[in-house]
């Protein structure tokens, strides 16, 4: 099982693929996601670190800058104002 993960700015499409896991920095804190997630919506910090690992246990790391992440049926969108990877 994994997670299917759209991680997008303002400008553009900035990662979209399969993970198996994801850490993202919220206004109240580090929010950690695994396939089977119940659904949640948070907002994003003002400046925090997205850690993203996939299937394949690539690490991919970003700084996020404000925006909101939802996760429902094992997809996760993140949409940020800044970000990159």
């Amino acid at each position: 099982m994994a997670l299917k993960v759209e991680v997008v700015s303002r400008e553009s499409v900035v990662w979209a693929g399969e993970a198996k896991y994801l850490r993202a920095r919220t206004v109240n804190g580090d929010i950690g996601i695994m396939p089977g997630h119940i659904p949640t919506m948070a907002l994003l910090a003002e400046d925090g670190e997205l850690l993203i690992e996939s299937v394949t246990g690539e690490k991919k790391v970003t700084r996020l800058h404000e925006g909101f992440l939802t996760v429902s049926n094992d997809r996760v969108t993140i949409a940020a104002k800044h970000a990159t990877i």
